[in-house]
């Protein structure tokens, strides 16, 4: 801030001192009024115009407007003392764009010198000392002394002169030069500053600005001169030709730089008439300059200066008002640029005149444009920041305090609350996101999640009793949105904590209109208290976490947090952690149940079935670790240590799949990992075994969802020569549409249909359609759970395959499995080992 306060410093004090310097002008030149003017109609030559007798005063005035023909000016001087002194006066012109300017100074009728000054002229070598349009008068002690003056174009023939003597001209060189330096030098400082603030910053629109700066320094060194000083004289009268074609590139890119700068709050709206179609006024106004008259271009190009005046100061209040704090700056900036342009225009009509002050006025509003931009780009650098500093807690989408902010921002609140006094954490769950993504797609749940939580949160503002969380900007909030589908709220009155919980409940009871269409959301609500449940917002999000998985949709919503819950969790933690390192060391084992065909009742194959005893817990069910197991990613490496155990037994006892089939249970995980049927395929190989004894079991399949994973670990698979088998199927997520999906080759029913047939005519109805939808389908029906001899005899008169269940027997080591083969035939008793 201090750097920038010298630096405007600097630059006022600098301003300053030219304004002195050009005031001075006024004490040593000597402006030339109405001249005798003669308009040439008739293209007449230097010697007709110098014996012309109609110059007249009265013409002069219309020699200043646009005109298509010639005009000559004369300006007369009485011949000098024999003894006087040599005496030489200069002519100076501050207007640069009349097209061709001649001067030819005269002895009598003598021709002396003649000059080319036009903008389109070649200056003869005088560029190179250029120093502005001056013309040396040096008077004659013998004759009077004549210059008669030329000048042709399409733009205004402006034309007010001023005389110096040789000293005042030379000090009005140098204040000039002095000027001119000033003006590129201050805009290079300037434009270099704003530029390296750009690079800075990375702002968008850029390219506009920068485009917009030089092509404000061209037009400045057309207008004040020193053009002759950056381009070749063939670029100047390039340029000079293509004015308004300049001046309607500046205007276009100053519109698109706002569109850029204003970006941010909106401004203006995406709807805007000019924001659609604002560039096809700058290109018809472009085309028009090349169509029409340098004077209509003029009028055109004035009336789309006030436009963007107009329409520049309206869009930035607008984003002022929506609390854009950096827009002051780029008022300031295009207020002073599209002034100092505009005045600049009216001096181009004659409606001010042309002198060091009106001269000014372009460069030095030029200069504050800069200047304003320099300020304008340190408040959108804040802006940045505050905005940065906004988005780290706040979650985009809803407005809502975030993640970030529960853990950085809400423990300073609470700080600040009496410490005496109790609270509640409340997390709310909306656990049907999945469905709702796969009914709508991933975009439109997010939305209509979105529109969810903010229905909550207008909903939650009337609510008393719960904490407000104030944000950067202003505004409080009730409600924070930890991810996606999580929520939470604070009690600051627990005791009316069922109520409150009930309100939610009401809340989120309500159907949500979801493309025209009712959607009743699923949801898990948890609570913790707080500082007895948890000292700090870290163990207080954990239980009050704990307590929602806890929750079950038989027995309500909601589930507060107690120590059983904790308990449950530290047990589900611990076995987590035994079941890694058992897994680690390859510590589970399985037991295989024989599979039965139900007509000849001979063992045709068996089902593995994985096992854990720990050395600390003892036996632990499948039902209970394979849950946490697929919870935790631990199901991957589980499935591999049971394969690769089952294919090296099997290896070592070949005679197992001579007449066997071992079907091997998988978690649906598993095929959506990206190389899983080629790991399964090449363990297969190593171990020298034919797949076509294998049969993959596989539960909860409603994961696939039609996932190119899954069909291509399956295709392979097929293509190896194992067999798929659909397990549980009736009960859980198993669906029709996975029976073609997977190119199943049996079908378990499960055994909750089974072990009621004799009791449950609902049962046998859906049992017996599906050991029909077998035969229909050409896949074999396996039954699970068949507890006695009734079942089994009403399985074998639905012509049902297949049978395992504990009437039959029950699960077993591999040794008696072996031994129990052996038994059933001799032929087997002696097994070779491979191994």
């Amino acid at each position: 801030m201090v750097s920038r306060r010298i630096f405007y410093f600097f630059l006022l004090t600098m301003q300053l001192c030219v304004h002195s310097v050009i005031a001075s002008t006024t004490d040593n030149a000597r402006l030339i009024g109405a001249l005798p003017t003669l308009q040439d109609t008739t293209n007449l030559s230097v010697e007709e115009a110098l014996r012309s007798t109609k110059f007249k005063t009265s013409t002069y005035a219309e020699s200043q407007d646009f005109a298509k023909s010639a005009y000559w000016h004369k300006l007369s001087f009485p011949k000098l003392a024999p003894n006087a002194l040599e005496k030489t006066l200069y002519l100076n012109l501050n207007y640069y764009v009349i097209e061709h300017l001649d001067f030819y100074l005269f002895y009598g009728d003598t021709l002396q010198e003649q000059w080319k000054k036009g903008a389109l002229d070649n200056w003869q070598g005088d560029i190179e000392h250029y120093d502005g349009i001056w013309v040396p008068i040096t008077l004659s002690t013998q004759e009077d002394t004549t210059l008669l003056i030329r000048k042709q174009g399409n733009s205004p023939l402006l034309t007010p002169f001023m005389i110096f003597d040789e000293q005042d001209s030379i000090k009005q060189k140098e204040q000039k030069l002095l000027f001119w330096t000033f003006i590129i030098s201050s805009l290079s400082i300037l434009l270099a500053h704003n530029i390296f603030v750009f690079i800075l910053l990375r702002q968008p629109g850029f390219i506009y600005y920068l485009g917009l700066n030089i092509v404000i320094l061209v037009a400045l060194g057309v207008i004040t001169g020193f053009n002759r000083w950056l381009f070749s004289e063939e670029i100047s009268q390039w340029i000079i030709r293509n004015l308004f074609v300049l001046f309607g590139v500046a205007a276009w890119i100053l519109f698109r730089f706002t569109l850029h700068f204003l970006k941010e709050v909106k401004v203006p709206s995406s709807k805007s008439i000019l924001r659609k179609y604002g560039d096809v006024i700058f290109i018809a106004f472009l085309m028009s300059t090349q169509l029409t008259s340098v004077k209509t271009s003029a009028q055109l190009f004035a009336t789309l200066e006030v436009f963007m005046f107009i329409i520049c100061c309206y869009w930035g209040i607008k984003a002022y008002l929506k609390g854009f704090v950096a827009v002051r700056f780029y008022l300031f900036s295009w207020f002073f640029l599209l002034t100092g342009s505009i005045l600049n225009t009216m001096i181009f009509w004659k409606m001010l005149p042309i002198n060091v002050f009106t001269e000014s006025i372009f460069p030095v509003s030029s200069i504050l444009q800069l200047l304003g931009f320099s300020f304008a780009f340190a408040d959108k650098a804040k802006q940045i920041e505050y905005n940065r500093q906004r988005q780290a807690i706040t979650d985009l989408p809803t407005g809502l305090p975030n993640r970030t902010y529960y853990f950085d921002t809400l423990p300073q609140l609470l700080k600040s609350h009496d410490e005496t006094s109790t609270l509640a954490l409340i997390i709310i769950d909306i656990s049907n996101y999945q469905t709702l993504s796969q009914a709508l797609g991933p975009a439109k749940a997010d939305a209509a999640i979105c529109d969810v939580i903010q229905g909550i949160h207008q909903q939650t503002l009337d609510l008393k009793g719960l904490m407000s969380f104030p944000l950067p900007d202003q505004n409080t909030k009730k409600l924070i949105r930890l991810t996606t589908t999580s929520m939470v709220l604070i009690s600051v009155s627990p005791e009316t904590l069922h109520q409150q919980i009930k309100a939610i409940q009401a809340i989120l009871d309500n159907p949500t209109l979801i493309d025209k269409t009712p959607f009743r959301h699923q949801y898990k609500i948890g609570s913790a208290m707080y500082p007895s449940q948890g000292s700090d917002l870290d163990k207080l999000y954990k239980n009050a976490l704990i307590a929602t998985h806890s929750v079950t949709y038989s027995s309500g919503n909601w589930a507060a947090f107690n120590d059983n819950l904790k308990s449950n969790h530290a047990h589900q933690l611990n076995l987590i952690t035994l079941l890694t390192n058992d897994i680690e060391h390859e510590k589970l084992y399985f037991d295989i149940q024989p599979q039965v065909h139900l007509v000849n009742r001979d063992i045709i194959g068996g089902e593995v079935l994985i096992r854990w005893n720990n050395d600390l817990l003892g036996p632990v069910s499948p039902a209970e670790f394979i849950p946490l197991a697929e919870q935790t990613g631990l199901i991957y490496k589980l499935t591999d240590m049971l394969i690769e155990k089952v294919f090296k037994w099997v290896s070592e006892h070949p005679q197992v799949l001579a007449t066997q089939c071992l079907s091997i249970n998988i978690s649906a995980l598993d095929l959506l990992q990206e190389g899983f049927a080629r790991r399964v395929i090449g363990s297969v190989s190593t171990h020298r075994l034919s797949a076509h004894r294998f049969t993959i079991e596989i539960t909860e399949t409603s994961v696939f969802n039609n996932n190119e994973t899954v069909h291509n670990n399956v295709k392979l698979l097929h293509q190896a020569g194992f067999k798929l088998a659909i397990d549980d199927f009736g009960v859980g997520y198993s669906s029709m549409q996975n029976l073609v999906a997977l190119e199943t080759d049996e079908l378990k029913i499960d055994q909750f249909f089974v072990m009621n047939l004799l009791n449950d005519a609902q049962s046998q109805t859906l049992c017996r359609s599906m050991i029909d939808l077998c035969d229909a389908l050409e896949i074999a029906s396996v039954a699970e759970g068949i507890e006695s001899e009734g079942i089994l005899q009403l399985l074998l008169q639905w012509n049902c395959q297949v049978g395992q269940g504990y009437h039959l027997y029950r699960p077993m080591s591999p040794v008696h499995y072996l031994e129990l083969l052996a038994e059933k035939d001799p032929s087997l008793s002696a097994p070779t080992n491979r191994a």
